[in-house]
Formats: C-alpha cells, structure tokens, sequence
C-alpha cells in the first residue's frame, strides 16, 4: 500500500472481496461533511456494506482502510470498485458545494500520483466509465463526489495536477513574444530642406 499513509485503519476481510481485474483505475469520493478519516472508517468498518481503501482528512492526513490487494465497496459497482482504488475525502463544511480543503485536495493529489506511478496507470478522465479517474455519480444516482470536487475532475485540473506531481508536464501559457527591433515601427524626423524624394 502507498507509503503516504499517515495511519492505518484495518478492514481485515471485513466489508472487502478479491479483486477480479488488475487495478487500472482511481476512485475519488466525498464524505459528505466534514469527518475524521479515522472516523469515517470505523464508520464504514461497523456498516453493512460501505469501505474505501484510502480516507484523507480535512487537515490532509491519509488513513489506509481496505488492503489495496482487496476490492473496497465504494462506488455502487463491482465492475468499477474490483478495478479502482477508491478513496473518500473529508469536505471542509456540510453542505453545498461540499467544498474540500486544499490541504485534502493536495493529499488527494498525491495519493493518486503515487497509486498511477505504482500500478503504471495514465491519468485520464473522459467523462465515462473507460476513463482511469472514475467517479461515483457515474454508477450510482448520488452526488458523490460533490459538486466542487467533481468541476475540479471534469475540468482537467486533477489530472493535470496528478500528472504534474507524477513528473510529467502539464500545458503552460504561451508567452507573448517581445519585439525585435526589426518589428518595431521606424520614425524619422522632418528636417530642415528635406523633400519627398
């Protein structure tokens, strides 16, 4: 499991299957509020049927839940969760629009960073469920992941910043290119006896 963890919360076989497919995808969640990523996976451990592999906290810390060699019950789908690392992250306040700290966000960003680079996977959401960055609502009719962190994914910005933390390079402004002397416009000054010739 990633070396990012700060703590661990063992599922054991609890809440778990094997997995049936190599993973070749990531997951990410919300809470939906603002939770202890502790807490949430006891929360999940004493359900009958919820668990995640990774939960990452308000204040950035990542807790591993289910063994990453065992499929989590995340996102309402088999076929989604025995391919993904799923992970639940802490919002920063209850309610709309379920918005996440930028300490969560970063953990999130590098968690994911680490899982690709160790499992070989190409950052890429395109918005179904072939892409490797899935999300929930995609599976189940649920707001997860909430709509802040779900205009992050579908903008871009998670798998750029995934791909920019795995050491790739992310698209940069084009600079506006500062004129030669050649570009610039020529001015004479009228003298005294000049003619048009």
């Amino acid at each position: 499991d990633s070396r990012l963890v700060d703590k661990v919360f063992s599922f054991g076989r609890k809440n778990n299957n094997d997995r049936k497919k190599p993973i070749s995808k990531v997951t990410p969640h919300h809470m939906a509020g603002k939770l202890d990523p502790m807490r949430c996976a006891q929360m999940h451990y004493n359900s009958d049927g919820s668990s995640a592999n990774y939960y990452i906290g308000d204040d950035g810390t990542i807790v591993g839940g289910v063994d990453e060699q065992y499929r989590a019950w995340t996102s309402g789908s088999e076929a989604n969760d025995t391919q993904a690392i799923t992970i639940e992250v802490s919002n920063s306040m209850n309610g709309e629009p379920w918005k996440i700290s930028d300490k969560a966000y970063r953990s999130l960003v590098r968690l994911t960073a680490d899982i690709c680079k160790r499992y070989n996977i190409k950052p890429d959401y395109n918005g179904s469920t072939t892409g490797t960055i899935t999300i929930h609502k995609m599976f189940q009719n649920t707001d997860c992941p909430g709509d802040y962190l779900e205009k992050i994914i579908k903008s871009g910005k998670f798998e750029n910043d995934v791909i920019f933390e795995m050491g790739g390079v992310t698209p940069t402004p084009t600079p506006t290119p500062t004129p030669t002397p050649s570009d610039l416009p020529e001015y004479y000054t009228v003298k005294k006896g000049d003619t048009l010739t």
